[in-house]
């Protein structure tokens, strides 16, 4: 392969040489997208404001040809949404999105055009300087549009429209008067004349391309002759071409032309590896028995139910976890269809009766992705402990498994050799998740291998047995068409269901470090199939060959040394711990009580004196007296209901940006009770609350600016949920701890999935005060260790027992003032010299440099406040206030957090910790 260096690689040191700052992403980018971006989209975006600025020095006038390489799941849907926004407020108002699927084209157009369909990403209007921006569907660009005008189309028939004179369709001289933004998904597809031709041009004759046209043909044809030499370099004809291609996908063709083509287009890579790393997709599992076709889809069924068990029992709802079979052919899979629903309306109690010798015939392999015998001994053991009957389960399939909550993907009247569904399919297809969505089972061959979103698929079932490997030209194998097509489709079912489970982030997955936990199969995507060793071989290849699994992952179980557990220090020490408890003082704030007080108006700027905007964030801060004159009167009153959207939901993230904001929806929707931010205009919530004004006697609401409006409304929701946060914190932790013997709590041994690369057990083995079996960590934690094995010697010569401990998410204190959950990543046991009876627990916490606040320490981060209660730790139990557990005397210590690079805090309280033992 040649050396490349993409463009993404080269940004920063051209930006600097050019003396450009790193772009903020634009409020008109931010307030029109329905949802919030990830960090990752965040850097995609800088990534391309970068490149703009950096094209507006060098080469404004020439047309823009950029690459997002982005796994499957990131979201290149929201951020053609974000380029869209951004290339209208540069003037352009004809958008061309193409593909090379029918079905990715209809599903787009219901993301970017129906406002009310569940995945619409824009906000419910586009505000850009004050001025509602329409969207809108052609079939062909308007001379004068009005806003913007997006048209939806495939490879095959913007070829077509071009080349074969038809009525009513785009035409070359009307797309060459015009400055053009064309969006190319699923991109991958789109390079078979680079990859085929080796540069040999070939005369094209302008045949239509139809459903019987070759794929090659089809690729090469429409993409490098018709998008890049036609529409994006206008056949080279004009001096001031300012049209823009960008093109999204997930993979790139393993082929040296097109890396190289592709060098100094490629603007972001955000590839599945890190993405899986990430931890915001589910884990893959791979299910193999030896159980016959209609077995391997009742243990699926099984599981299904399991799933629907354990979300109902944890309190998650509308969950419907939805089930996938793949046949190999369409005749196949209306047999299989057939089947299914003969197996489910006639199922009986005996048709279970495999699950007796299950454990022996379902395979179990060394892979984290290989726990199929687990997870089934699992479901078997919860039947058993919960005195479940089979009765229930065959009811819940019989009742959720009928023909009417299935989907096949080739229609009954069909006759062709191809798959089709109807346009209602399609829609129910692309909402699974919705709660009115009554589709649980989908049939299907081919038709949802690419361009399909659902967050909840979570078993795909292998209905054929056969497999189609073959070999390359030097006789090397190579995965079959239909295993290749097996991995896109499992690229499908990995996006994460994202789900409500205590103060864990809600999109992301939960329990990577607590893998028994019974919510953990809502985190992974079952992939069944028969036991053939060839094919899983096969298929696993696959998958790790683009990233789904992993090598450098796998299980590792910690437990305490059996030395130490032997010792007499494991049996008699105390480990302190406080409690999470209710909040007494907690009074719930109702919208009801916060209506009938009176809240102050907004004074309008150059009125008077306005009040300062309360950031609640900071509980020290008090709302400000009243300082308006008395005989200021309001003039105005608007209801919140009445407000513009757009401005109501860019006040609510301004003040949500903190963490721990009552304005942040998990803390709203449980006190409130609210399903979305909008709830919050409805009249049973803000709706019918009153804002309040004092405006200039020119002024009313229509002409105010909407940064004016903006500020009334932050200054009337900032009281508002200061009062609701008055008393929101509904638990606290409690000031006083309390001891437990230490093997009480250190008794279990833990099992995660670690990074084999941040596997270090020499740690262990090589020092006998590290008393863990094994040793897993980033390079600040491994940093901790190695500080603490450079300071052993002087430990050991102040105290007469030293043991340090990597919490493996076992110990856990709580805040004091809001009961937040903490597991500090290490405890130094010390033990006194001098008074035998004198024990330390010190609490350390490493932390990487990306949690320093704008201040450039830990305090203002995002987890400043663990560094704040550690430092009240030690202020309440450092010699302050001893603490007694039989015989012995215990002092609690937190240290500011561990950084190798910023670590003068830590270094000064440690010293503390060895000078006042001298």
């Amino acid at each position: 392969m040649p050396d490349i260096k993409n463009l993404y690689e080269t940004l920063a040191e051209k930006a600097f040489n050019l003396n450009i700052t790193k772009p903020e992403i634009p409020e008109y980018i931010k307030n029109n997208l329905k949802y919030s971006l990830f960090d990752w989209q965040e850097k995609a975006i800088s990534n391309f404001l970068t490149y703009q600025l950096i094209k507006g020095r060098e080469n404004p006038n020439s047309p823009t040809h950029l690459m997002f390489n982005m796994a499957t799941g990131t979201g290149k849907t929201l951020l053609m949404a974000s380029t869209i926004l951004y290339y209208y407020k540069q003037g352009y108002r004809s958008f061309l999105f193409f593909v090379n699927q029918n079905n990715i084209v209809s599903k787009t157009e219901e993301n970017f055009i129906n406002s009310s369909h569940e995945k619409y990403l824009f906000s419910n209007k586009i505000i850009i300087e004050d001025k509602t921006i329409p969207i809108k569907q052609v079939d062909s660009f308007s001379d004068n549009p009005q806003g913007i005008e997006i048209k939806f189309t495939t490879i095959q028939k913007l070829y077509n429209d071009i080349h074969i004179q038809k009525e009513n369709q785009v035409t070359l001289d009307d797309l060459y008067k015009r400055n053009i933004v064309m969006l190319a998904d699923e991109a991958h597809h789109l390079n078979a004349d680079t990859r085929n031709r080796n540069g040999i041009q070939e005369e094209l004759v302008p045949e239509e391309l139809t459903a019987k046209s070759s794929k090659v043909e089809i690729e090469r044809k429409g993409w490098e002759h018709t998008v890049i030499e036609l529409i994006l370099n206008k056949k080279n004809n004009s001096k001031d071409n300012k049209n823009v291609l960008l093109e999204f996908t997930a993979t790139i063709p393993e082929n040296e032309q097109i890396e190289k083509k592709y060098e100094d287009k490629i603007i972001f890579k955000f590839g599945l590896k890190e993405f899986l790393s990430a931890g915001y997709t589910k884990e893959i599992n791979l299910i193999s028995s030896s159980l016959s076709k209609n077995e391997r889809i009742l243990q699926a069924l099984l599981f299904n139910w399991y799933r629907h068990k354990i979300a109902v029992k944890n309190n998650i709802p509308n969950f419907k976890p939805v089930i996938l079979f793949r046949s190999k052919t369409i005749e196949e899979s209306k047999n299989d269809y057939e089947n299914f629903l003969d197996l489910t309306s006639n199922l009986k109690l005996s048709d279970f009766d495999f699950l007796k010798n299950i454990i022996g015939i379902v395979s179990q392999g060394q892979s984290i992705y290989e726990q199929g015998k687990t997870r089934t001994e699992q479901v078997l053991n919860f039947i058993k402990n919960e005195n479940i009957n089979y009765g229930e389960v065959v009811n819940y399939i019989k009742n959720n498994f009928t023909d009417r909550t299935i989907i096949i993907t080739n229609s009954e009247t069909n006759k062709s050799k191809s798959e089709e569904i109807t346009y209602d399919q399609e829609k129910l297809l692309n909402s699974l998740e919705n709660k009115e969505n009554h589709i649980r089972g989908i049939f299907t061959v081919q038709r949802l291998n690419e361009g399909w979103d659902v967050l909840n698929l979570f078993d795909i079932v292998r209905l054929y047995e056969t497999r189609d490997e073959g070999a390359d030209a030097v006789g090397n194998r190579r995965a079959g068409s239909s295993t290749v097509a097996e991995k896109q489709l499992i690229g499908r079912g990995v996006r994460y269901y994202p789900f409500v489970f205590k103060d864990m982030q809600i999109n992301k997955r939960k329990f990577d470090d607590d893998i028994n936990n019974e919510l953990r199969i809502l985190e992974e995507l079952f992939f069944y199939s028969i036991n053939d060793s060839r094919y899983i071989d096969e298929l696993k290849r696959e998958l790790k060959k683009d990233g789904y699994i992993r090598d450098d992952r796998e299980f590792k179980t910690f437990d305490i040394k059996k030395s130490f557990k032997e010792s007499d220090y494991y049996k008699i020490i105390k480990i302190w711990e406080n409690r999470q408890i209710d909040n007494p003082n907690r009074k719930k704030t109702s919208l009801e009580e916060i209506k009938d007080e009176f809240i102050n108006p907004y004074v309008a700027k150059g009125n008077v004196l306005r009040e300062e905007v309360v950031d609640f964030s900071k509980e020290e801060k008090q709302i400000r007296e009243n300082a308006i004159d008395k005989k200021w009167k309001p003039n105005f009153s608007i209801l919140i209901k009445d407000i513009e959207k757009h401005i109501f939901r860019k006040a609510i993230n301004i003040i949500a940006k903190d963490d721990n904001s009552v304005c942040r929806f998990n803390s709203l929707s449980q006190e409130l009770n609210i399903k979305s931010i909008d709830d919050l205009q409805k009249d049973e919530f803000l709706g019918n609350f009153k804002i309040t004004a004092i405006l200039n006697k020119d002024q009313d609401y229509d002409n105010l600016h909407n940064s004016e409006k903006l500020d009334m409304v932050l200054d009337f929701l900032n009281i508002v949920f200061y009062k609701l946060k008055e008393n929101i914190s509904p638990k606290i932790g409690t000031t006083e701890f309390y001891p437990k013997r230490l093997e009480d709590v250190f008794r279990e041994p833990k099992t995660k999935v670690i990074d084999r690369l941040n596997l270090n057990d020499n740690i262990s083995n090589e020092n006998d005060w590290y008393i863990l079996d094994g040793f897993a960590g980033t390079s600040e934690e491994k940093g901790l260790v190695d500080f603490i094995e450079e300071q052993i010697q002087e430990l050991k010569s102040k105290y007469a027992e030293v043991f340090l401990l990597r919490n493996e998410e076992v110990y856990k204190i709580y805040d004091f003032d809001k009961g937040l959950g903490f597991q500090p990543d290490f405890i130094l046991f010390l033990k006194d010299k001098s008074d035998k009876n004198l024990y330390y627990q010190v609490f350390i916490e490493p932390k990487g440099t990306q949690f320093l606040g704008f201040d450039n320490t830990f305090k203002t981060g995002h987890d400043g406040w663990k560094e704040t209660f550690l430092e009240k730790i030690t202020e309440k139990f450092g010699k302050e206030n001893i603490l007694k557990a039989e015989n012995n005397k215990y002092y609690l210590i937190g240290l500011p957090f561990f950084n190798l690079a910023n670590n003068t805090n830590f270094e000064t309280e440690y010293s503390k910790l060895i000078s006042d033992n001298s």
